[in-house]
C-alpha cells in the first residue's frame, strides 16, 4: 500500500509516495497494480520479474499508460486490463512467457485454481474490454494460452462504469460498458477509442490471439479491425487466431506462420460462430513445406 510523504524532495511532477504497508493478498498478487485510481498514471520503462506472481502489470478500472516495459515470466498474464473500463494505451512492451497459467476458463476463474490464477490461461496481454490502444507490443516465449487475448463473458463487465480520470474521452466517462454505443464505428469496436495495431508474437502457444464475444449489428460490414499483426508459432500444433461467439472481424496485413515441418496449426479457427464467414479480399494464402 502506498501513502503520501511530503518529506521527499523529488523534482516537480514526481509523486511523493512511500510504501506504507507490506502484505500478501491472494487476489492482488501483482508486481504493479493500479486499482480504481482517479489519477492518470504511467508505468513506463520498467523491468518486471513477477517471480511466481500471478500478473506483471495490472490496470484495474484506472487509466494507465503502460509503455516501453519488459515483463518476464508472469504465471498468469504479463499485462492485464481487468475491468474493461481501462482507457490508457498499452504500447511497445516486450513480454517473455515461461509457460505459466492454469489453462482454465474465465467463467469460473476462482474455482478451479482457488483464486490463484485470475489470468487463467497464461497470456502476454489480456484485455477484458475494447477501450484501450494496444500497439507495437512483442510477446515471445511459451504462453499457456495466448500472447494476446480479448476475452471475458459480457455478464462479468456489462455494468462496469468508466471512471472520470483526466485524459478519458468525455463520451465514455460515467457510462456503463453496456451503454457505450458509438456511432462513428457502428457500435463499440477495438478501433472505436483505441485499436489493435502492429503487435507481434513468436513462440509456443495454443492461440496467437483469442477474440471472444465481439458482437456487431446486422448492418456492420467491418467489425473490429486487427491491423499489422505477425504471429509465428514454433509449436507442432495450435492456432493463429481463435474467435468465440463472434461474427465479424477485419484483418489488415496480418501474417500467421507455422515453422515446424508437418505441423497441424490452424490459421483461423471460429468456435460457436454467429453466422460468420471467411472472406479474404486482397489476401494471399501460402502453404509451404
Amino acid at each position: 500500500v502506498m501513502a503520501p510523504d511530503t518529506d521527499f524532495t523529488f523534482p516537480e511532477g514526481f509523486a511523493k509516495m512511500i510504501v506504507s504497508k507490506y502484505a500478501e493478498n491472494q487476489i492482488a498478487r501483482y508486481a504493479i497494480h493500479a486499482h480504481h485510481s482517479l489519477v492518470e498514471a504511467y508505468f513506463t520503462g520498467l523491468a518486471v520479474l513477477p517471480n511466481g506472481g500471478r500478473d506483471g502489470m495490472v490496470a484495474h478500472n484506472s487509466r494507465v499508460h503502460i509503455d516501453d516495459n519488459v515483463i518476464v515470466g508472469a504465471d498468469g498474464t504479463g499485462i492485464f486490463l481487468e475491468d474493461g473500463t481501462e482507457t490508457g494505451p498499452v504500447t511497445n512492451n516486450y513480454i517473455i512467457g515461461t509457460g505459466g497459467g492454469s489453462r482454465g476458463g474465465d467463467d469460473g476463474r476462482f474455482s478451479s485454481s482457488l483464486g490463484i490464477d485470475m489470468a487463467h490461461g497464461g497470456f502476454g496481454i489480456w484485455a477484458r474490454g475494447k477501450l484501450a490502444l494496444v500497439e507495437g507490443n512483442h510477446c515471445e516465449g511459451h504462453f499457456g494460452n495466448a500472447p494476446y487475448a480479448f476475452f471475458v463473458h459480457p455478464n462479468f463487465i456489462k455494468d462496469k462504469i468508466v471512471p472520470d480520470v483526466p485524459g478519458t474521452d468525455s463520451y465514455l466517462v460515467g457510462k456503463k460498458l453496456r451503454d457505450i454505443k458509438p456511432t462513428h464505428t457502428n457500435g463499440l469496436q477495438l478501433q472505436s477509442y483505441g485499436g489493435f495495431r502492429g503487435n507481434t508474437a513468436v513462440g509456443t502457444f495454443q492461440n496467437g490471439i483469442e477474440l471472444s464475444y465481439f458482437s456487431v449489428s446486422d448492418s456492420d460490414e467491418v467489425g473490429s479491425i486487427i491491423e499489422g499483426m505477425s504471429i509465428k508459432n514454433l509449436a507442432k500444433n495450435g492456432r493463429g487466431i481463435t474467435t468465440i461467439h463472434s461474427k465479424l472481424f477485419t484483418l489488415n496485413e496480418v501474417t500467421i506462420e507455422g515453422t515446424v515441418a508437418d505441423n497441424t496449426i490452424t490459421g483461423i479457427f471460429c468456435n460457436n460462430c454467429n453466422g460468420c464467414i471467411l472472406s479474404t479480399p486482397n489476401t494471399t494464402l501460402v502453404v509451404e513445406n
